[in-house]
This record gives C-alpha cells, structure tokens and sequence, in this order.
C-alpha cells in the first residue's frame, strides 16, 4: 500500500523542537519505522536499529560511546532490547539538552521499565503510535474525540455505511500489513505476527516460567473482550496464581497487545463497580484470536456486539493520543444495572457517554445508562451518543443522540 500520512506525525514534530528525548511507542508492525523515515530534521541524523546483534553488542559494551555519533538527532530502532542505555542517555542530556538530540523507539512501553522512568523522567516526550484508524485510511483527520466536547459542533452524520461494511473493518483491523492483504493472507498475517511478537517479548523481556501460557492467555483476553477483567476466573482458567496471571497480562500491555480501559471511580453511585474491561489492541487481532471471519460475522446470531464496541474503543484511543482534548477513557457500571460502554473525561471534569450498538435501530432503552449518568452529573454531564450501525442521526432528547459509528472518523470532516 503507498504511503500514508499519520496523525501523530506533527506530535512527534513538536516534540522534537523543544525536548531533548522523544520516544515513540507502540506494537511491533505498526509503522514506527515508516513514521521516522518520513520525518525532515533540522541538522544531520543518523539510524541505528538494535535489532541488528553487532548494533546491539556495541550498545551494550560501552553505552556512551555508542551515543557520541556527532549529529543533531541520532535515531535509535528498539531501544528496549538494550535497557543499559538509559543511563547513558541520561549522562548524554545532562551533559547538552538540546531539543531533538535523541528519537527512540520501542515496541515495549518504555515508561514500564524502571531504568527509563528513574533516567528520563523530566527529559523524555513519549507518544504512542497505534494501528491505522479509519480516518487515516481514508485520508482524513478524525476528530470526533475533540469535536464532541466543543459547544456548537456537530457530531453528527449521515452514513451509507452498513453492518457488513463494518464487519469488514473491524475484521481487517488497522495494522498496515493486515491492511494491505486480502483475508486468507491476511489470517496468515496475524498467526505469524502473533507467533514473533511472543517469541520475542518473551526472549527479551521477561524471565519467567511456563511462558507458552502467554498465547493462551491473549486467547482468553480476546474471547472476554469488552467485557471487565476477571483476574480470580483467569487463574481458575489456567491453574495459575494471581501473581503469575497478573504478570502475564501486565506483559501484554507492556507490548501494546491487551489495553484495559478502568472502571470510573466516581460518587455517583456508592455501587459502582471498578475492574477494568479488557480489550484488545487491534479488533482485527481480535477477530483473528476469536476464528470470526467477514462470513462468519455475518451469519445470523452470530454475536456482533463485543467485537463492535472493541473496534470502537480502538477507534476512540487511537484518536485521542493527538487529541487537543487529551481525554481519559473510562467506562462505567454499577450494581444497580446501570452501564454506559466508554466515558470520555476532559480534564475540565466534563463528561461525554458513549454507548455502542449493533444494531441498525436504536429506541429510548438503548439510552438508559446515559440518562443515568445525566441525572446524578448535571454541568459535568457534556453529551451521550449511541454509536450504531444504522444510516441516520437521530436526536433523543437534550444532550442525547444516537449517530452512525462513521462519525468516529467522518464527523467534522
């Protein structure tokens, strides 16, 4: 597929003006690399991948050394596989704190290594780099995350979109590799993908035992995704401790592959329930995971649901790393029944609900967590949408509507 344009491109670019270390973060396969090569610096650069053994040997034999390049940005490819630079990197900005002297990348979160966090903090910008969303496919800038907060802006849109169209996307997912293949080589994609990205991570980043329960593991996030994390049934599930389990998905996260949206901790129910849902990075890894095909989906009473509101929240994380807005994601339950799928929260305290919908029709029930939350947050309560697949917006009351899931990428545009 040809090159295309990513939305956090001009983050990167500011950061690299006014901060010495800029780490970009995100899954192996997504285009980091791609961004990079794309970027025009302002001095001399130079690339370094770790990935290379004798690039990495010479890393670890004498890290300062192996920073001294002598050009304004030297450009490092999976800094995690060699954590003794940190310090190095460290000695380095202390020493000249020049804006954009270092651009690191990694395939792991860095800030979850404590070499990282104790070196860097104060000196590094990360940013996340996350598959294609919709709006990148398609050439747009997506902006629903900002304009859903913003007084007179519309949201809503008018969609020709249909349920097998979105069968379609959440299927493909947005890594660029999955993209570019038609669905049997596509399948074959993401058992190799899946296959390397473990191997790897294991051999590098983890010293723990019965590590072929990790696959397992990420087998069982997908098939409870969009759904709250358990921790006490996966134990159960795989005859291991809480300790071990909580090690195991940590890890996952740590490579960008499970993402666990919080339970809102608010007042407004004394009921509240907290565990995080869990979801999967990708809604096409997701479907991969799960054996759920385009055909399959689309049989009747095949469950549509979870693997809906999984490619929303994507959608919704993805967009909100270049945000203006910068939102927390949440989502809410309480024992009362009352649910709403994602609270997006401004860090003015302003609240915007968002429900998701399989179907193509929507009716005053499909509201009732939202005008829930309406009632106990008054002010703080900014919009709620139910997001479905059907054509039309349809306005169901005061600060209430239920919009076509297009206008993730396509409102404002």
């Amino acid at each position: 597929m040809s090159y295309l344009e990513r939305h956090i491109t001009r983050r990167v670019r500011d950061a690299l003006d006014d901060t010495p270390v800029v780490a970009i973060n995100g899954p192996r396969q997504v285009g980091k690399s791609t961004l990079v090569s794309g970027l025009s610096f302002s001095g001399t650069s130079r690339y370094l991948s770790l990935d290379d053994p004798a690039i990495r040997a010479s890393a670890r034999i004498d890290p300062i050394e192996f920073l001294d390049r002598g050009v304004d940005t030297l450009v490092i490819d999976e800094i995690q596989l060699e954590p003794g630079l940190f310090r190095a990197l460290k000695l380095a900005v202390d020493h000249d704190r020049r804006p954009g002297r270092f651009l690191l990348t990694g395939s792991s979160r860095l800030l979850a290594a404590p070499d990282m966090a104790d070196s860097l903090v104060g000196r590094v910008e990360t940013i996340e780099l996350a598959p294609f969303t919709q709006g990148e496919l398609e050439g747009r800038i997506d902006r629903f995350v900002d304009l859903a907060f913003e007084d007179g802006k519309d949201v809503r849109t008018r969609s020709e979109l249909r349920r097998a169209d979105y069968i379609d996307r959440l299927v493909t997912g947005g890594f660029p590799d999955a993209v570019a293949r038609t669905a049997p080589r596509r399948r074959r994609w993401f058992t190799a993908y899946l296959t390397t990205a473990l191997q790897r991570a294991i051999a590098h980043l983890a010293d723990i035992e019965r590590a072929a329960e990790i696959p397992r593991i990420l087998a069982l996030c997908a098939a409870r995704s969009a759904t709250e994390l358990n921790v006490t049934n996966l134990t159960g599930e795989l005859s291991l401790s809480r300790r071990t389990v909580d090690a195991y998905v940590a890890l996952l996260r740590n490579l960008f592959l499970v993402q666990l949206i919080p339970g809102w901790a608010t007042n407004v129910s004394a009921k509240t329930v907290r565990r995080p849902k869990v979801f999967l990075a990708d809604s096409g890894l997701t479907a991969h995971l799960l054996g759920l095909s385009t055909a399959r989906l689309a049989e009747p009473g095949v469950e549509f649901g979870p693997l809906l509101e999984s490619f929303v929240v994507n959608e919704i994380a993805r967009q909100s790393a270049w945000s203006e807005t910068e939102p927390t994601l949440w989502h809410f339950r309480d024992r009362g029944g009352a649910e709403v799928d994602v609270l997006l929260e401004h860090p003015d305290g302003r609240i915007v609900g968002i429900e998701v919908k399989a179907a193509s029709m929507v009716g005053p029930g499909d509201f009732g967590g939202l005008a829930f939350l309406q009632r106990r947050l008054g002010s703080r309560f900014h919009r709620g949408l139910v997001l479905y697949t059907g054509p039309d917006p349809q306005p169901f009351g005061p600060q209430l509507d239920a919009v076509p899931i297009s206008s993730l990428w396509r409102a404002g545009s």
